[in-house]
């Protein structure tokens, strides 16, 4: 996958091969890299990919407010998930929009030409998979719109397959976390990336083909900010109990505009973005540590082990103790 990226001021960045960390992200274990880093921040491109399937891990963060432009020459079927920030875009083919943190498309290009506005200092990051026709062809009879999808796709016309804003739920997600941590090597890796970008692809078709998602992505610019300010603040002290008035009255906001903003961005309110931050921290301190329950109770907001067990058990399914006893084994059901 040819990628090349132009900055509209400063020109085209030039990619080279990347053989160390970048000093602001973790690598994804044995892929191919590459990235630039200069006076206007740095670009990596981290990329992986199975059975035809690519897969490509971009990070940006410029030093200046810009507008960069990404092309690829040559016809590209892509899912894309964007994992940190909004992204505001306008493409050649299909128009002018927004994407934000967990927003989700599904388009076929005959060549990508995409400008996206960067504000300085300011860390994006999304995850771009290309697919061929021949993966989504067995997926026809089962996903309302696909056929009429792929109709467009092999008269070489510019197509969206949903229109509506959607969001990546927890086992999306999950799938997504899987592909980047794989460790696998060799044959093996391949098959199971590929595995797990068709696992994701099906997921991700489902959820536009089905009810549509209540976010709405309809929100400014600036509430947009707001939200991830406030994502860091409950990021930053999940142990803490969390005032939602308080936290609209840091940044000058009434609770309801507070919470209409996560409501547009993530598709639920600040107390359920709280709850799945809660859990999720907790499944991974559960797999990876001998932390005992109580602790990590306390650690995520409860007073009482009891109360946790009982929240935690309602969120996934399964006790806190279950996850202890099966070890790793469990840990990709989020």
């Amino acid at each position: 996958m040819n990628i090349r990226i132009e900055a509209v001021q400063g020109g085209e960045i030039q990619l080279s091969p990347v053989v160390t960390s970048s000093p602001t992200q973790l690598r994804i274990p044995d892929c191919i890299s590459y990235g630039s880093v200069g006076p206007f921040g740095h670009v990596l491109l981290q990329q992986l990919g199975g059975e035809d399937i690519s897969v490509v891990y971009h990070s940006l963060q410029f030093t200046r407010d810009e507008e960069i432009v990404f092309r690829i020459e040559e016809p590209v079927i892509c899912l894309q998930v964007i994992l940190h920030n909004s992204y505001y875009f306008d493409t050649r083919h299909l128009g002018s929009g927004v994407l934000h943190e967990r927003g989700m498309s599904v388009s076929y290009v005959p060549d990508v030409h995409t400008t996206f506005k960067f504000r300085s200092q300011e860390l994006y990051t999304h995850l771009s998979i290309y697919y061929q026709k021949k993966h989504l062809l067995p997926l026809v009879s089962g996903i309302p719109g696909l056929l009429s999808f792929l109709a467009k796709v092999t008269v070489g016309q510019p197509a969206r397959f949903d229109e509506h804003y959607i969001t990546a739920d927890t086992s999306i997600l999950s799938v997504i976390d899987n592909i980047l941590e794989c460790t696998y090597q060799g044959h093996i890796r391949e098959v199971y990336i590929g595995h797990l970008c068709t696992e994701l692809l099906l997921l991700t078709l489902v959820r536009m083909a089905g009810d549509p998602s209540s976010a709405t992505g309809v929100i400014s610019e600036e509430d947009a900010i707001h939200v991830y300010k406030v994502r860091e603040m409950i990021l930053g002290d999940l142990g803490n109990y969390v005032s939602l008035t308080s936290l609209a009255e840091q940044l000058g906001l009434s609770v309801y505009k507070l919470n209409h903003g996560f409501k547009a961005i993530y598709g639920m309110g600040v107390t359920e973005f709280l709850l799945e931050a809660r859990m999720k921290r907790a499944h991974q301190v559960l797999i990876e540590t001998d932390m005992p329950i109580g602790v990590i109770a306390r650690e995520s907001g409860y007073t009482h082990p009891h109360a946790f067990s009982l929240a935690f058990k309602k969120y996934f399914g399964y006790t806190p103790a279950f996850v202890q006893r099966s070890g790793k084994a469990h840990g990709n059901h989020l």
